[in-house]
């Protein structure tokens, strides 16, 4: 009782340090005194906009019934302002956008309406998403393949509280686990996530606090993460034998402790922070336990020959760095809302504006410990983001590219391992002559050079060219460009969900650079189309199912590749980061504070 009691002093002292001071009571107002917050917290569906006659009527009163609406003292608490204070836009607008940041509350809006005494009244607005999920995934490439099962209630008694029972099947990945987290810890502002479970090789355990930024207005973010994955890394391997992928086990350790500050005003921020982190990865058992998988059945392997170890063995190079960080930026934003980017109908917040980002870490050979491989080196990481809106065209596009420099013993010099890059931009197009049309041009490329832990690209897959297969052309350097056309249709229940179809043409190259197994592809290309739907009207959460074909000379009957997605995984909400990229990022350092639960 002593420790909880003592916690939660701790984290209520925190709130008041992390945001913009507001104005105070005795001040004069500008644009008035709020007198008075009123929230309107809808549920799924607004019955009162329904015809009772419509179609399905009970159902839509049912899915009401049998969904918790989020409590009105969760929306006051995200609220940065209060009755009393001063009205501020700025702080409504922001306000908004915290509540939309939520994946469980579909629309919010806050505006104030001006009063006879000179008051205003704040009105806020929300209406909830559909929270309780069954997905099954499910992939056609070879066969009708089951990939997972996710079980999941995101937004718990109405208080945002994620509880999530999930099993996740996809080539080396096979994790049963356990997942719960928290927006608000002891009715605070940190958020907290806690996941834990088996793996294909062993198990896991991750966990993360974090006080983020607030919005744009916030001025301290603090965060700690722990990390343990006992993990296979799955390297694909040429069409030549029936041998299809090679299996190095490992295991991955990371933990972050990091304080961030920022001054100036909103859409000019300068941003800095330090704090320390812990990398390490070992390869326990290399090079017994690294074997092949037979036919693309990831239960049926065999050991590897020797040609097999020598080709990864540049990749399995153990190591263990303690560093202490620091990371330095400016963030020149602001956000503008759009419909229909993402989402067939749904209101997204686009960031306009620069930010730059730079993060350094130093291995400090005071902090190393006895008895593992401890470099001496200087990691370094840039993010690079822009973004506008015009008219009928939104871009967001972002460079992001890390790297060590490794000294050599005895003041030898040093050299650069372990570069990884990507590049992507984003281009909507929504003409006015066709407003039920958004056109999307990706452009996206990554890449690693000289590298000392397990990496491998591979040209496939659902973010890939998507006519091929996950595990096809791997190597080092990608190119992808994609072109969509994202077509709503108001059709069939447009009172029950958002509906549409999508045409899409992806063209990619891959180049084998100097990773295991690496390939020059060619450029490659596929057609394809599919639907794609949110529920309820209004969501930014997208579900789609696809049908792709790659184009080539000669084109067999099972080519053609069926995949399933209840989320979107092109675009701005997804984010830019390459989940091939992401799983060979040993550094637990970053220059961005942010929720793990939004």
């Amino acid at each position: 009782m002593r420790f909880t009691t003592g916690l939660r002093i701790v984290c209520l002292l925190i709130p008041p340090l992390g945001l913009a001071p507001q104005g105070s009571r005795g001040q004069e107002c500008l644009h008035g005194r709020i007198s008075h917050v009123f929230v309107d917290n809808r549920s799924i569906f607004d019955l009162s906009e329904l015809d009772p006659e419509t179609r399905f009527f009970w159902a839509y009163r049912l899915a009401n019934k049998l969904h918790i609406r989020t409590r009105e003292q969760f929306i006051l608490d995200e609220l940065l302002f209060q009755a009393g204070e001063c009205l501020d836009p700025g702080l409504l607008e922001e306000s908004g956008r915290l509540l939309r940041g939520y994946r469980f509350i579909a629309k919010s809006d806050v505006f104030a309406i001006p009063q006879p005494d000179e008051t205003q009244h704040v009105n806020v607005y929300t209406q909830d998403e559909w929270t309780t999920r069954v997905n099954l995934g499910v992939r056609l490439d070879d066969g009708l393949e089951f990939t997972g099962f996710d079980v999941s209630e995101e937004h718990l008694l109405g208080r945002g509280i994620l509880v999530r029972l999930f099993f996740r099947e996809d080539q080396a990945l096979q994790d049963l686990g356990l997942e719960l987290a928290s927006p608000r810890l002891l009715g605070t502002r940190w958020h907290t996530r806690l996941s834990m479970g088996r793996t294909r090789y062993g198990s896991f355990f991750e966990e993360s606090i974090v006080y983020p930024f607030v919005g744009e207005v916030g001025r301290v973010g603090a965060r700690q993460s722990f990390l343990w994955r006992e993990a296979l890394f799955a390297y694909a391997l040429p069409k030549e034998t029936e041998r299809t992928h090679l299996l190095v086990p490992f295991l991955d350790e990371r933990a972050d402790l990091a304080v961030g500050f920022r001054l100036g005003q909103p859409g000019s921020l300068t941003v800095f922070g330090l704090g320390a982190s812990r990398e390490s990865i070992r390869f326990r058992h290399f090079p017994s336990d690294v074997e092949y998988v037979v036919e693309g059945d990831f239960s049926l392997t065999e050991p590897v020959d020797s040609a097999g170890i020598e080709a990864v063995r540049a990749q399995a190079v153990a190591r263990t760095a303690n560093r202490v960080n620091f990371f330095l930026g400016q963030r020149n934003l602001r956000f503008v809302q759009r419909r229909g980017l993402d989402a067939l109908k749904g209101v997204q917040d686009v960031q306009v504006g620069t930010e730059v980002m730079v993060g350094l870490g130093r291995a400090l050979r005071g902090l190393q410990e006895g008895g593992t491989p401890s470099p001496d080196d200087l990691h370094a990481q840039v993010s690079l983001f822009a973004g506008g809106a015009w008219n009928d065209w939104t871009v967001n596009t972002q460079v992001s590219a890390e790297a060590r420099q490794v000294y050599f013993a005895g003041g030898g010099g040093f050299e650069w391992d372990d570069i990884f890059a990507e590049a992507d931009a984003l281009v909507y197009w929504q003409p006015r002559s066709h407003a039920n049309h958004t056109l999307l041009l990706r452009v996206s490329g990554a890449g690693g050079w000289s590298l000392t832990t397990p990496f491998q690209l591979t040209l496939g897959g659902r973010t890939g060219v998507r006519g091929f297969r996950d595990e096809d052309y791997p190597g080092s350097r990608r190119l992808i460009m994609s072109l969509e056309d994202r077509i709503y249709v108001h059709w069939p229940a447009p009172e029950l969900l958002d509906f549409g179809f999508t045409l899409f043409m992806d063209l990619g190259h891959m180049g084998a650079g100097d990773v295991p197994f690496g390939v020059d592809s060619g450029w490659r290309a596929a057609i394809g189309g599919g639907i794609r739907f949110g529920f309820p009207p209004g969501t930014t959460t997208m579900a789609r199912i696809d049908l792709a074909l790659p184009l080539s000379r000669k084109v067999q009957p099972g080519d053609l590749v069926l995949r399933i997605g209840l989320r979107e995984l092109l675009g701005m909400l997804p984010g830019f980061r390459d989940e091939q990229v992401l799983r060979s990022l040993r550094s637990g350092m970053t220059p961005n504070i942010t929720s793990p639960n939004r």
